[in-house]
């Protein structure tokens, strides 16, 4: 009666005492347990400790280097970032197992393409070491700036065709004929061409001479000087001229010039006749 009144409080609860030895009870084969594992991690710890300490003195310097390397601040800084990042670095890691998952599949169908495409691989890998390629290479490398910018005008007028094609196709429908005559046009010329065997640069300083000799009949003293003859030439019923008349009408300024213009033609006709005479012989 007595132990039970001191293990009581004034308030009618139990002691501290009383709890504890009521929880040690009711733990006994924990406790048991746990106290052998003490004894036994108290053993392991006697066995350890020595081989511990002679790996410790061992392997002092690569301790205290990798100390310092975990005390440095990049590390502390990578370490965080890693933690930080630790969810993309778990997807990381999950494709990267997929990859290799992947790549297991497909390494023996690579090695029987391989196979099957030595010569080819091997025709490709002279191609790409020779000279030529490198020098093509280099070229592409040097004039990567002119690369993009003719890129870039292709892609225009590639938009550019495209918004035209439209009108293009409109206009090719309404001139199909005058395109027609123009394609016979130029398949009769080719034809010609094939047949008389002409010289394309002699017909073009031929083109040239035309137009040359086009631009002088334009001119207007020239124009003047036919528009004159024609006249004479078209005149009604022009008065008989004998030998006397004749004689009479030298003595005409406009009869003498005009005399004058029709030797001069000749004798530059016949100077061209002379030369043209002069390269056929050479």
């Amino acid at each position: 009666m007595a132990s039970n009144e001191r293990s009581l409080d004034a308030d009618g609860t139990l002691s501290d005492e009383t709890e504890l030895a009521r929880a040690i009870e009711e733990n006994e084969a924990e406790l048991a347990e746990l106290l052998q594992l003490l004894t036994v991690a108290e053993e392991l710890a006697a066995d350890l400790t020595p081989e511990l300490r002679e790996t410790v003195r061992e392997n002092r310097e690569p301790i205290r280097e990798l100390r310092m390397a975990f005390e440095r601040e990049e590390t502390l800084v990578l370490l965080q970032k890693v933690g930080e990042e630790s969810d993309t670095l778990i997807e990381l890691l999950d494709i990267l197992a997929v990859s290799k998952e992947l790549s297991d599949d497909l390494v023996p169908e690579l090695q029987v393409a391989i196979r099957e495409n030595r010569e080819v691989i091997e025709r490709v890998r002279l191609a790409l070491e020779s000279e030529e390629t490198i020098i093509l290479l280099e070229k592409l490398g040097d004039n990567t700036e002119t690369l993009a910018e003719m890129l870039d005008l292709l892609d225009a007028t590639h938009d550019l065709a495209m918004d035209l094609t439209p009108e293009l196709r409109d206009v090719a429908q309404d001139n199909r004929n005058v395109i027609r005559d123009l394609r016979m046009a130029a398949a009769g010329f080719a034809d010609a061409h094939e047949d008389a065997d002409v010289d394309m640069y002699e017909l073009g300083r031929n083109a040239g001479n035309m137009i040359a000799l086009v631009e002088t009949m334009g001119d207007p003293k020239f124009t003047n000087v036919v528009d004159a003859s024609i006249e004479g030439l078209t005149k009604d019923d022009p008065e008989p001229v004998g030998l006397i008349g004749l004689t009479k009408a030298l003595f005409d300024a406009d009869v003498r010039r005009a005399l004058g213009r029709l030797l001069a033609a000749a004798r530059a006709l016949g100077s061209t006749s002379i030369e043209e005479s002069d390269q056929q012989e050479q």
